[in-house]
């Protein structure tokens, strides 16, 4: 058997607090597991602390349910697994990269045209159904192959393609799901092929549990078993692939450009040229946020210079990013109204080690009119990639167009 060091892992011992004691504790933007007034561990003594308040209440949990005992795969195990082996040695697999290669059946089947396993035959109950399944999960791999061949530059040479590919699948992913691959292949022997055609979304876990039935490598008894194994799993980077999306969409928004519902602002309140705090500056920001308002809403991305690359909210000057958030949120009840909190929507997100904010606004359903402290009373709409303050008359007349009746 492949000396896997997921499995190995696994049974380390676990520190099981009592579950009246768990708590979500959080610092600085990021949640941390407590058990009364001491955090929670993992078996080599890292704490379980994320920026992702969802991934941490699904640890917490499945800590309070016993999931770690009752899953072989659950996501304090493929946290914990990340931060004590993964991020604080390296990453295992290379070094048994070629076993799992030699022992995998689709690699076999791939390359040479034939199982490495004897099948079930025609006297075999399941023959039928071990014969439509394998079918089936044969032509994912010709086509998961295909796609990748797209994708990747493979140099010619004697050897086969195949294995190339799957090195430069597995070498592309995030490193939470090189973890999930590493659960699944350890805990079920199932090679590399059926748990990077899952993470990928090439096969869905049914398809994968019966791939395994189909193989010999459990019996049907087994199979809810790996699919509960393969729920965790799913739910695990579901819970990070929702927290990258909106590092996607910023970087989206940086790459295309200002337009009439996007606007980049360097800082909300430090002034690089006199480098200072200045009013004029937050009133920047916040006129923006006015504008879209009382147009058809946008996207405020604070923290971004006009040429779309990053200049982080820590240049404001903040003790941390709490802070910031606070003054901000202040700011806009004082400048803007209270009653525009429903229609803005802050997000912080981390990009090449600094900090953007994205305030979001809905077009209001009232009139919002910006009052600072030592500016007139202005109001503002949006007119193109810009925000443009109208006088008394054209602000009613607009207000009385879109505002009227609603």
């Amino acid at each position: 058997m492949i000396n896997n060091i997921f499995p190995e892992y696994s049974h380390e011992k676990w520190i099981k607090p009592g579950s009246e004691l768990l708590d979500i504790v959080k610092f600085d933007q990021i949640y941390r597991i407590f058990n009364g007034a001491e955090p929670v561990l993992t078996p080599l003594g890292n704490e379980y602390a994320h920026e992702s308040e969802r991934l941490i209440q699904m640890i917490i949990t499945d800590l309070m349910a016993g999931a770690v005992e009752k899953s072989r795969i659950s996501a304090p195990l493929l946290y914990a697994f990340q931060k004590d082996v993964f991020d604080s040695t390296g990453d295992p697999f290379p070094g048994i990269w070629t076993d799992i290669l030699a022992s995998d059946p689709f690699v076999t089947v791939k390359t040479t045209g034939k199982f490495n396993s004897q099948p079930y035959g025609p006297e075999d109950e399941l023959f039928s159904f071990a014969f439509v399944t394998l079918s089936s999960l044969v032509r994912s791999v010709n086509e998961f192959a295909t796609s990748k061949l797209s994708e990747f530059i493979v140099e010619e040479s004697d050897a086969h393609p195949f294995h190339e590919l799957l090195a430069m699948s597995y070498e592309q992913l995030p490193a939470e799901k090189k973890v999930v691959v590493q659960a699944l292949s350890g805990m079920h022997h199932s090679g590399i092929v059926l748990p990077l055609e899952f993470v990928s979304g090439v096969i869905s876990p049914i398809e994968y549990a019966k791939g395994l039935v189909a193989l010999k490598i459990i019996g049907q008894h087994a199979a809810p078993g790996i699919l509960l194994d393969l729920l965790h799993a799913g739910d695990y980077l579901g819970c990070l692939a929702q927290r990258q999306e909106g590092g996607r969409q910023a970087a989206s928004m940086m790459k295309e450009g200002e337009t009439d519902t996007v606007e980049f602002k360097s800082t909300f309140r430090w002034d690089i040229r006199a480098g200072k705090t200045n009013p004029a500056v937050e009133r920047a920001s916040l006129k923006t946020m006015a504008a879209f308002l009382n147009s058809s809403g946008g996207t405020l991305l604070i923290g971004v210079r006009d040429d779309g690359s990053i200049e982080g909210i820590e240049t404001d000057k903040f003790a941390n990013d709490d802070k910031f958030l606070l003054h901000l949120w202040t700011l806009i009840r004082t400048c803007l109204g209270r009653e525009v909190s429903p229609y803005i929507r802050t997000v912080l997100e981390k990009m090449d080690d600094k900090t953007v904010c994205l305030v979001h606004c809905k077009q209001s359903i009232r009139p919002v009119f910006l009052r600072q402290p030592g500016f007139d009373e202005a109001y503002y709409i949006r007119i193109g990639p810009s925000s443009n303050a109208m006088d008394i008359s054209e602000a009613l007349k607009y207000i009385s167009d879109h505002f009227t009746g609603r």
